[in-house]
Order: C-alpha cells, then structure tokens, then sequence
C-alpha cells in the first residue's frame, strides 16, 4: 500500500513539474489583448505605434535610427520571455505598405544545447496554446486574426570575435505574408489589416 501511495505522489509531482515548466516557459509571451492592441495599431507611423505599444522615443536603443536593419527599432528594455530576457525589436516596413507590422523578441544562448532546450520548450508551450503550425513542416501558428507568431532558431558555424559558437531564439509577431497558400501584395495586406481594423471600431 505504502508503494502505491509513493508511486502516486511521484506521478503527481512530475505532472506538477511539467505543468510548471510549461508555465515558466509561457510566461512573458504577448497575452491575446497585447496581440489585438498591436493589431489595432498595424500600419501606423513608428511615433503612434510606439505610443499605442505604451513605449515613446525615449525606449528606443538606437535613438532614430534603425537598431538592427530597415525598419527595426531595438527598445532599451527587454521582456522576460520563459525566465530568459529577450531583446524587444518593434518592426516596421519603409515599404508599401508603411508602418508597424510586428514586434520580435530575440536571445541569444551560451551553447547550443540551452539554445535547443529554450526553443523546444516554447514550441510545445506555442503548440498547447495555438495547435498544429498553419503550414506542415513550418514554425508559424496563426495566432490573432491578423497576426501570424514564427520561431527563428540560429546557430552560427563561424566563431564570433570571444571565440565562441552564436546561437540565437527568436519570436516574431507580425501580420501574414501568405495566407492561404496565396502570398499578399502590399494592397491586399493593407486592404486585409484595415477591414479588420474598421469592423472592431
């Protein structure tokens, strides 16, 4: 009797455990009214987005210009994303259509294993959360109605300036390039995002 009950709480803790992790793993990831608050403000200047995302001029790391390439502004603080500080990189086009499209969040790992193990956790937390990925074989889950979540995994094979192997995570929000099977141009991406927008007024 004594080993059924050990073997019970055993099973029970590592269900608790489990649970937990994914919790931890899950936490800090854009909750579904941060995603509809973005999308409402998809396509608006970099000023007025920043203002709507609850940041100003200041939160930018770069100051005016570009922090990484066209269009993506490096914020000064970062956003803890399943224990670990991501970098917060608000995304914007200087193509047609102008304006806000989507947040990314990037870490970088000491190893490749920690690296795997951060990115694995996300996806069965991604998975439980948003089901199967919108295409087979992909990393990209519809996850608002204009908005499409992708995980980025990349390992460098060339040693950094340390001597030491790159591996980075990222999770970028943003609204849908292809949808159906069908890449949007430009004018159907806009038309797409302001219908949205109109109807939830």
């Amino acid at each position: 009797m004594l080993r059924k009950i050990l073997a019970v709480c055993a099973a029970l803790m590592l269900v608790l455990s489990a649970c937990g992790d994914r919790e931890t793993a899950a936490g800090g990831m854009l909750s579904r009214d941060e995603i509809e608050r973005m999308e409402s403000l998809y396509l608006t200047d970099r000023e007025t987005a920043l203002e709507g995302l609850g940041f100003s001029k200041k939160d930018l790391d770069g100051g005016d210009r570009s922090a990484t390439s066209a269009g993506a502004y490096l914020l000064n603080e970062g956003r803890s994303i399943g224990g670990r500080i991501y970098r917060q990189i608000m995304l914007t086009s200087i193509d047609t259509p102008e304006g806000l499209y989507g947040m990314a969040f990037q870490a970088s790992f000491d190893s490749q294993e920690e690296a795997v193990d951060a990115r694995d956790a996300l996806r069965d937390v991604i998975k439980e959360l948003y089901g199967e990925p919108v295409y087979p074989g992909t990393e990209r889950w519809i996850v608002g109605e204009l908005t499409e979540l992708s995980l980025h995994f990349f390992g460098s094979d060339d040693y950094s300036e340390d001597e030491e192997y790159y591996y980075m995570l990222t999770l970028e929000y943003s609204t849908p390039s292809v949808v159906d099977g069908k890449r949007l141009t430009g004018d159907e991406l806009t038309e797409m995002v302001r219908s949205v927008q109109e109807r939830r007024k």
